[in-house]
């Protein structure tokens, strides 16, 4: 694949450069906002790997004009999380703002990037039942986002799931599934969300739906099986799956019959 690693902390960009390479990806380096955006409307990438902490544009202001620029572009964003301040395995990613200087700004004065409307809280749910307002809300949403600190075979997975040929792993932001072996992740790839093949079969039916609520009876039809008529067992299926969920830090939201994950 041929990827632009969007990262301001330059140990770490040709840390993340290397292990790149080795996995035979082509790789080039962009220090600031402004310079990956502008490398992305001249040149064709795979995917971007995109670090938050990245200089110059706010990240939902970046990954929407990256899409603007070049909406077949797959992002990959690094998060940081409490974990990257520890000290182990993996601590070669951790990437500390105030561990060195800060690169200098580029300017480019040719950015310019849709405000985001001011609306409550209320008619954002409200808009979120939208379909067409759903894709617009995913124009700013990464394809997939990895914590710090990862080893480089989370790394190179991740890169991978992104290409066009991969259709086994589905992702959604730090949610990860690999529909192959039926198993869930969060956060990591490290350890499998311990799921029951009923709550896998639901998760991976409400990650399917993209963001939109689904009822329990368009459930049922949806992963089939013994469970066709077995309301009773189909919702303690899906209490379960919300605890657990809820454990590994991600919330299944409820309204009435309805559920969905965003």
């Amino acid at each position: 694949m041929r990827l632009l690693v969007a990262v301001s902390n330059e140990p770490l960009a040709h840390a993340i450069h290397g292990a790149l390479l080795a996995g035979r990806h082509e790789v080039s380096l962009a220090s600031t906002g402004s310079i990956a955006l502008a490398a992305v409307a001249k040149e064709s990438f795979d995917a971007v790997i995109l670090d938050e902490s990245l200089l110059g544009i706010s990240t939902e202001q970046l990954i929407e004009s990256l899409r603007n620029a070049r909406a077949s572009v797959k992002i990959l964003l690094l998060t940081s999380t409490p974990l990257s301040k520890t000290i182990g395995e993996g601590s070669r990613w951790r990437a500390l703002p105030d561990e060195y200087a800060p690169i200098e700004e580029t300017p480019y004065s040719s950015f310019s990037a849709n405000s985001r409307a001011n609306n409550s809280d209320a008619e954002a749910e409200q808009r979120s039942d939208n379909a067409a307002s759903s894709a617009q809300a995913n124009v700013r949403r990464p394809d997939a986002a990895l914590s710090k600190p990862f080893s480089d075979g989370e790394l190179l997975s991740y890169v991978g799931s992104l290409a066009t040929d991969s259709p086994a792993m589905i992702i959604r932001g730090n949610l990860t599934l690999d529909t192959t072996n039926h198993k869930a992740y969060y956060a990591s790839t490290h350890s499998a969300i311990s799921l029951s093949r009923l709550e896998y079969s639901l998760l991976e039916a409400l990650v399917k739906a993209d963001g939109q609520f689904v009822n329990t009876s368009e459930l049922v039809k949806l992963i089939g099986g013994p469970f066709f008529e077995q309301q009773g067992l189909l919702k303690n299926a899906l209490y379960t799956l919300d605890k657990k969920l809820t454990r590994a830090g991600l919330i299944m939201t409820q309204r009435g019959s309805n559920y969905r994950i965003r």
